[in-house]
């Protein structure tokens, strides 16, 4: 902010001569009264000079110092009312589109893991807690994606194309998984009831658990669940990238409703995620993933009714999604790696901050401690 020299005015009163308040690195200094220090410290971007007058209004628009361009003019391109508003009700769409997709994968590939891998391929308790861990590891690697976004561009885009490149990647994987079919399941089937036949009873009475007609079904696992993180890997790249754009979106809020675009992305991605796992859970709810039902859709088909919002995500991002192009002479980059690392150094020696970040590397370490019988608590105990 500049400093702006308050202008005096004549009133007509016995006061006297009363003085504009002055406006100074982001404080608001009101010179009225007698030896009155009535500082207060406003956000930057609150106020604003009203029309035919120099005093300054807190029911304007934001405006952040990262949205204006050289001249000190906001860019033309960014959403001058946040992506709330009616004039960009197509980027609103594009982008919370991006949300629902990330939520129906994040929700329906780690929930196929159960069916598939206890239910048919009997693999053993371990392998099942590994591939529960692997298929989600990709969201381990986000700060990485984070710092390719912020200092790469392609094009003059940073969000965009890999919101493109993630999808493309997600669909792939998911379309070799429907065309990679399984084996034949671990245990044999009665030909009755379609239930699998998991125990027998000898002469004497007793029960034992009975002989598999593919054993080797539970050895073949491992290609499977590394498709599966390759394809959660996808997605992940164009949720980072979509993060990315959620907090150019969100700066552009009126103050009124800061906070609103944060809330409407995480719903709809809750939204996405509640709906595949309600798909998964009816649709391989069938006899042949240890489930209920006598029909049900494969898991080869599951994979892709996922590929095709994954596919279909790809034009999406391109037609619809509105990303202000970076601002860098030579278009590559914003910010270069050292600037970029210098960065996250100061924020780190922030007190808040530090605290903030051990908090969200503490609870994961801590409710992540589980047990690998876990799954056979559910299968054998539970029953479901």
């Amino acid at each position: 902010h500049q400093a702006m020299a308050a202008t005096s005015q004549q009133s007509g009163t016995e006061a006297g001569r009363m003085e504009q308040p002055v406006i100074c690195g982001g404080m608001v200094l009101d010179t009225a009264g007698e030896g009155e220090d009535n500082a207060t410290e406003v956000a930057s971007g609150e106020l604003e000079p009203e029309e035919g007058s120099n005093t300054w209004s807190s029911d304007a628009e934001a405006v952040d110092s990262n949205d204006l361009d050289e001249t000190g003019a906001q860019r033309k391109d960014m959403p001058k009312s946040g992506i709330m508003s009616r004039s960009e009700r197509k980027a609103y769409y594009g982008f919370c589109a991006q949300y629902f997709a990330v939520g129906i994968l994040y929700g329906g590939i780690p929930s196929t893991v159960y069916p598939v891998f206890l239910g048919y391929l009997n693999v053993p308790s371990y392998v099942y807690a590994s591939v529960t861990v692997i298929s989600s590891l990709p969201w381990s690697f986000k700060f990485f994606f984070g710092l390719l976004n912020d200092t790469v561009s392609i094009m003059g885009l940073r969000r965009k194309p890999y919101m493109m490149i993630g999808w493309t990647m997600c669909g792939l994987f998911l379309v070799i998984l429907f065309m990679t079919p399984l084996p034949a399941p671990y245990w044999c089937i009665d030909e009755e009831t379609g239930d699998y036949i998991k125990k027998k009873t000898l002469p004497d009475g007793s029960h034992h658990a009975a002989d598999p007609c593919h054993a080797e079904a539970a050895e073949m696992g491992g290609k499977y669940s590394i498709l599966m993180m390759l394809a959660a890997l996808g997605y992940v790249i164009a949720d980072v990238a979509a993060d990315g754009l959620l907090t150019e979106y969100a700066k552009a809020e009126p103050l009124e409703k800061r906070g609103s675009t944060q809330t409407t992305a995480y719903l709809t991605r809750t939204l996405g995620q509640a709906c595949s796992s309600m798909f998964v859970g009816v649709f391989m709810n069938s006899k042949l993933y240890n489930g209920s039902f006598d029909w049900g859709l494969s898991f080869e088909q599951v994979c892709l009714c996922f590929a095709l919002p994954a596919m279909l995500m790809v034009p999406i991002s391109a037609l619809l999604v509105h990303e202000p192009r970076a601002t860098s002479d030579d278009g590559k980059s914003q910010f270069k790696c050292s600037e970029y690392f210098a960065m996250c150094w100061e924020l780190l020696k922030s007190k808040a901050f530090f605290y903030a970040i051990l908090y969200v590397f503490l609870t994961p370490v801590i409710s992540g401690i589980s047990t690998t019988a876990a799954g056979q608590v559910k299968i054998s105990w539970a029953g479901v």
